[in-house]
C-alpha cells in the first residue's frame, strides 16, 4: 500500500498549528543546549529554548552543572542570552536581584525598606533539568522530567562506531530558513530526494543501498560510499578522519532523528547536530554544530555540510512559498523511500493529541 501524507496544508502555515506545536511538541521536551566543553569551569553557562521556557545551564561552584529556567523570580525578566561566563552570580539588570550560580537569591535591593516580609529562601531561580550525552548538554523545563536517554531510544545504539564525545566542537553557525519546521525534518528523513535534489552534494553514497530503522518517533540511518572495494585509507589520505571509526563507518553516511527536531549527521571527518528551531509557522533556525578531531579544517567541514543543508533549505522554501494555494496537495508517496515522513507526522500528530 501507498502510504499517504498525513498533514493539512494549514499545518505549515496557520498560527494555531504552531501555538499548538510550540506548547505541546515542544514544551515538554529536551532540548540541546550545546557543547559540553562550553560550560567546564564555574560561572560558564548556556541558555536555551523548550518551547515558550527559556532555559539556562550553569556550573556551579562545586562543579554541578544544573539548569534553571531563565527568568528573575522579582518581574519575569529574562536574565542571559547566548553563551557565556557569569562572575559568582546571576544579576537582573533590571533592578538587580542577584542568585548565586546554585539558583539561591542573594541579594535584593532595598529589601528592608519595599519588601520587608519577603524571605529569600522562598524566591530562588526555579529549577529545570540538565544532562550530558556525548559531550552535548540538553535541558529540559521539568526538574523532574524523564531522563535524556528515554528521549533518545534508538539513537545511541544505532550510531555505529560514532561518538562524538570524543570530538571538539570545531564549528557553530545558525542558518535561516524562510519555512515552516516540519518541512525541514520532512526533507531530512526523506531518502527519495537524494538521487534528484543531492546528485552532486552526495552523489558519491549508494542510496539503493541506504537502511533505516524507526525507533518510536526516532529515526537512524546508513548509506555506504558506491563501490566495494573501496581503500580506506587512499579516500582519507590528506584529511582529519575521525580516528575511533571502523572501516564500515569511514566509508558511509549516517543521518538520524531525535523527534521532533534534533537532526544528525555522521560521516568520516564529522559529527553534525542540527536542530531545526522554530521561530514562526513559515520561518526556521537551523542550528548547526559540527563535532571532530582537534585540528580539522572547520570552514571546510562548514562548506560540506552546508553544501546540503542549503540544497534543502532551498527546497523546503519552496514548497513553503506553494502552500498556501488553494491547488496545493501532496500525491502519493515513495512505498519505502518517504514512508519515515508518514511515521514523523503519526508521532506529531500523538504529541499534539495527547497535549490538547
Amino acid at each position: 500500500m501507498i502510504p499517504r501524507y498525513l498533514l493539512p496544508a494549514d499545518a505549515y502555515y496557520e498560527r494555531d498549528w504552531f501555538d499548538r506545536e510550540v506548547d505541546h511538541v515542544f514544551g515538554g521536551r529536551w532540548a540541546l543546549a550545546g557543547s559540553l566543553e562550553q560550560v567546564r569551569e564555574p560561572g560558564d553557562y548556556l541558555t536555551a529554548w523548550a518551547g515558550r521556557a527559556p532555559l539556562v545551564a550553569v556550573r556551579g561552584e562545586d562543579g554541578e552543572l544544573r539548569a534553571f529556567h531563565n527568568l528573575c523570580r522579582h518581574r519575569g525578566m529574562k536574565l542571559l542570552s547566548g553563551a557565556g561566563r557569569l562572575d559568582r552570580s546571576f544579576t537582573c539588570f533590571y533592578h538587580r536581584w542577584r542568585y548565586a550560580l546554585d539558583g539561591a537569591l542573594e541579594v535584593v535591593p532595598q529589601r528592608k525598606d519595599q519588601f520587608p516580609d519577603l524571605a529569600p529562601a522562598d524566591w530562588g531561580l526555579l529549577p529545570a533539568a540538565a544532562e550530558v550525552w556525548e559531550g552535548m548538554v540538553f535541558v529540559h523545563p521539568d526538574p523532574a522530567a524523564a531522563p535524556l536517554s528515554a528521549a533518545l531510544a534508538g539513537v545511541p545504539e544505532h550510531l555505529g562506531t560514532h561518538r562524538p564525545g570524543l570530538l571538539a566542537e570545531v564549528a557553530h553557525t545558525r542558518i535561516e530558513a524562510q519555512c515552516n519546521w516540519k518541512l525541514f525534518v520532512e526533507n531530512h528523513v526523506d531518502v527519495y530526494h537524494l538521487w534528484y535534489l543531492h546528485d552532486r552534494s552526495l552523489g558519491d553514497f549508494d542510496h539503493t543501498r541506504f537502511a533505516y530503522r524507526q525507533d518510536g518517533g526516532n529515526w537512524t540511518s546508513y548509506e555506504p560510499l558506491r563501490g566495494a572495494d573501496l581503500d580506506v585509507a587512499a579516500l582519507t589520505r590528506g584529511t582529519t578522519a575521525i580516528a575511533h571509526l571502523d572501516d564500515r563507518d569511514r566509508l558511509g553516511l549516517g543521518a538520524h532523528l531525535v523527534f521532533p527536531n534534533l537532526l544528525m549527521a555522521a560521516a568520516a571527518e564529522f559529527f553534525a547536530t542540527y536542530v531545526a528551531e522554530p521561530v514562526a509557522p513559515d520561518r526556521t533556525v537551523i542550528d548547526l554544530r559540527i563535532r571532530a578531531e582537534a585540528g580539522a579544517d572547520a570552514p571546510a567541514l562548514l562548506d560540506a555540510v552546508g553544501s546540503f543543508i542549503r540544497e534543502d533549505v532551498v527546497a523546503c522554501e519552496a514548497v513553503q512559498a506553494a502552500v498556501r494555494s488553494p491547488r496545493f496537495a501532496v500525491g502519493p508517496l515513495a512505498h519505502d523511500y518517504e514512508r519515515p515522513i508518514v511515521s514523523f507526522h503519526q508521532h506529531l500528530l500523538e504529541a499534539l493529541e495527547g497535549g490538547a
